[in-house]
């Protein structure tokens, strides 16, 4: 899994390499609709990215919490809002990890690891990796590396795009044969990696300050993250893809001074995603801890909240669900609409088989919210319990029509239709989740087996066509593989 992500961000970005800072008078940004047109379009960008994607499903340690995606996916939204050059649409996700690493690559796919946030003091210093690798994308470094890469060596070119491909087919030859690539050709891409960084420093600081976020928190997390691991042998991954030198922090400094300061920001919502990690993922807080901070009089009362918040996550995952319930009381009481809290509350009284009042909590949240990540899903899942199996159903279709790539939406789908005996429909969902994990030959499977079972006409018909576009999907991918290959 390390060499995975570690040799998609050495691909965009040439990991590993000194830096040292130029002057801003003598950086220009490419005209972004044009940059690296040459090796690959925005559409096939897109498609590597697609497949790239499906295959980190499968291998990473992903986080599928709908509470998390739908805080990470809101805070990289309002970042992409103000990012100039965008040509797709933006996905945000976490990989359970404690190192402090963050990576992007084709297509706008943006990897968080968990270990990140928990590094991260404020929101605006988490926000500033966020706005940094939505840089990265939107100027197009990936491509543009890989631009120069052509225009010096062909050869190179078409080994690096082979490996790509290969590494999505085969991930232990095509890393392999990706790293061998790249250490050979290292060299050259230096002063090319000093100018993406410098590019991404500057765009992902005024991202940053437009979005409305402090941009002192990059000038603080990327100085303490450099002074915390000076001396150490082995910094964290993150210090290795973007190495941070003393001339280019003073220059986020200098930059810094000149801006007016922004007004305090409300923290209550990162820190109860930062203690949600810190509990549940990278398992970094003990109970002592927690309760410690629940009953400090001289901490913010945001940061009590969230210490009570994951005192009652620790409770409930070491199924003490009367004390979690008892703890989260006063939470929930006072934002009843909070996804935080509701996610937690649902989970307790699905724990305890009390369903009535689990199904009534969360249909009026879904009321006030139809369709929201964290209320749809809890709802749907608590449905499934209650034997509602009619009313999941509904919900995760609806909720699909949106969010077709939701992995536990399709999960607790096929899940729906195999408790209400309708096998076809099953087979036809796990197809889609099989597909989403780049399992070709068993999403065709599950499709097949859903055309037998299926009596219904125009449904064979349908699952006759979706037959047809996977393996339309992946006789593509093959032919670019062997296409990049010779």
């Amino acid at each position: 899994m390390k060499q995975l992500l570690s040799t998609i961000s050495a691909l965009g970005l040439a990991i590993g390499i000194s830096y040292s800072a130029t002057s801003l008078a003598q950086e220009r940004l490419p005209e972004i609709g044009t940059a690296g047109a040459s090796v690959m379009t925005i559409e096939r960008e897109q498609i590597f990215g697609d497949m790239y994607m499906r295959q980190l499903r499968a291998m990473a340690p992903m986080v599928h919490d709908p509470v998390l995606d739908e805080y990470i996916q809101d805070i990289g939204s309002r970042i992409v809002r103000e990012a100039e050059g965008v040509k797709f649409p933006f996905t945000f996700f976490w990989i359970n990890q404690k190192d402090i690493n963050a990576f992007a690559f084709f297509g706008g796919y943006v990897g968080m690891h968990t270990g990140l946030i928990t590094e991260a003091r404020t929101e605006s210093e988490f926000a500033s990796v966020l706005a940094h690798e939505v840089a990265h994308v939107s100027q197009r470094h990936i491509v543009r590396n890989m631009e120069r890469v052509s225009n010096n060596s062909p050869t190179m070119m078409a080994a690096v795009l082979g490996s790509i491909i290969l590494s999505v087919i085969n991930p232990q030859l095509g890393m392999a044969a990706l790293s061998g690539t790249i250490a050979g050709g290292q060299q050259m891409q230096i002063n090319y990696t000093r100018q993406f960084e410098q590019e991404a420093d500057r765009v992902g600081f005024d991202i940053l300050r437009r979005a409305g976020f402090d941009p002192q928190g990059a000038v603080d997390f990327f100085s303490r993250l450099t002074e915390k691991f000076r001396y150490m042998s082995r910094p964290p991954e993150f210090l290795l893809t973007h190495p941070y030198s003393e001339s280019r922090l003073s220059e986020m400094r200098a930059r810094t001074a000149l801006l007016p300061r922004i007004a305090p920001r409300d923290e209550s919502t990162f820190l109860l995603a930062k203690y949600r990690v810190q509990v549940r993922y990278t398992q970094t807080l003990t109970e002592s801890t927690l309760r410690q901070e629940m009953n400090d009089p001289n901490l913010a009362p945001e940061r009590v909240q969230a210490a009570r918040y994951g005192l009652a996550i620790f409770m409930l995952d070491n199924q003490r669900h009367a004390e979690a319930e008892q703890i989260l009381k006063p939470l929930i009481t006072a934002q009843p609409y909070n996804t935080f809290y509701l996610d937690v509350q649902s989970d307790i009284l699905l724990a305890s088989q009390r369903y009535e009042e689990a199904l009534a909590l969360l249909e009026k949240a879904y009321i006030r919210q139809p369709n929201e990540q964290t209320i749809t899903i809890n709802f749907a899942n608590v449905a499934i319990e209650a034997k509602q199996y009619s009313l999941a159903i509904s919900l995760l279709r609806d909720y699909l029509q949106r969010e077709n790539d939701h992995i536990l939406a399709l999960d607790l789908l096929a899940k729906a239709y195999r408790l209400s005996g309708d096998m076809s429909a099953m087979h036809g969902v796990m197809a889609e989740s099989a597909a989403l994990y780049g399992a070709f030959d068993q999403a065709i499977e599950h499709l097949h087996k859903a055309h037998k079972q299926t009596g219904i006409e125009i449904e064979k018909r349908r699952l006759q066509a979706r037959i047809e576009q996977l393996m339309a999907q992946k006789s593509l991918l093959e032919s670019i593989s062997s296409g990049s290959r010779g």
